[in-house]
């Protein structure tokens, strides 16, 4: 349940706490925030052994319900660490086999009213935010490709399936762009393919970041990927292709304290690009695109559109 790249990112580097239990509330896992906060946690132990006596029932109430489809909060009291004792705010949701997620954030100090309920509203959006990514991605990890934590190529064809019959019902725009990752064959000659993996796997995090969270993103082959941006016509793609260009190659990508040069090139299509009648036209009139911008040593090329 646990293999994705984005889990063991969030596993890994939450500075909120992150723990999975068995049916029987036995840890499966825990991130090191989690271990290292409560005293006496570890893999395998009883998670009601490590809670305090009193809201022992109140807790073991809420997991039940957590485990049986619910969405809980609570505030739990666990042991004491250096002299204090350690109270988290909790939610616990479920996930799956019978099993119950929990990600909590340890209060260590008493706060006002309005401090409190300010900070409340806060954390909720962010929980909210992660367990959004969360259950995503335990409902759908066959269908993200475990490099680079974008979607594969089969999903981007399903979602893009979608989204061409709704454009062609309502007459609205849609772009597809081809990017590829240029000078990696080099590196993973020399480098090895995790290497290599770890610059793919940066660079999609970068590209992420400049598209909205309608457009479609994925790795299309090897060291391409692809976005299908609704909404977006020949002049939108082009200011797009920038937009992608800078915030992939704005400075060496960084892995194992070396920096790396990475080259990018685009090409793209419309569904109204010259060429362009059945969906499967895209991605030959993109790809068309991108060799004609490698030909006249162009970053990017957007396929002229029949009505502009």
């Amino acid at each position: 349940m646990l293999e994705s790249q984005l889990l063991k990112s969030i596993f890994r580097d939450a500075s909120d706490l992150v723990v999975i239990l068995k049916p029987n509330r036995a840890i499966k896992q825990a991130n090191p925030s989690f271990l290292e906060a409560i005293p006496g946690a570890r893999t395998g132990v009883d998670f009601m052994s490590l809670v305090s006596p009193d809201v022992q029932d109140e807790v073991l109430g809420r997991l039940v319900r957590a485990a049986g489809g619910d969405d809980v909060g609570i505030e739990v009291r666990h042991g004491k660490k250096d002299g204090m004792p350690v109270v988290v705010e909790y939610r616990f949701f479920p996930v799956d086999d019978g099993m119950v997620a929990g990600i909590g954030r340890r209060r260590v100090r008493p706060v006002s009213t309005e401090e409190a309920l300010g900070r409340a509203k806060a954390e909720l959006r962010e929980k909210a935010r992660i367990l959004d990514e969360i259950q995503l991605e335990l409902t759908q990890v066959p269908f993200i490709d475990p490099v680079t934590g974008v979607w594969n190529r089969m999903q981007v064809f399903e979602r893009l399936t979608a989204e061409w019959s709704r454009c062609e019902r309502y007459g609205t725009p849609l772009c597809c762009l081809l990017i590829d990752v240029e000078g990696l064959e080099p590196v993973r000659a020399e480098d090895g393919t995790l290497f290599a993996d770890e610059v793919l796997k940066t660079l999609a995090r970068r590209l992420k970041t400049v598209c909205r969270d309608h457009d479609i993103v994925g790795r299309f082959a090897g060291d391409r990927f692809v976005v299908v941006a609704v909404q977006a016509d020949a002049e939108g793609a082009r200011s797009f292709s920038g937009r992608i260009l800078e915030a992939m190659t704005h400075e060496p990508v960084t892995v194992e304290q070396r920096k790396v040069k990475i080259d990018i090139r685009i090409g793209g299509a419309t569904n109204r690009s010259q060429g362009v009648e059945i969906l499967e036209d895209l991605f030959s009139v993109a790809e068309g695109a991108l060799l004609d911008a490698r030909d006249a040593n162009r970053l990017y090329k957007v396929a002229d559109e029949l009505h502009v």
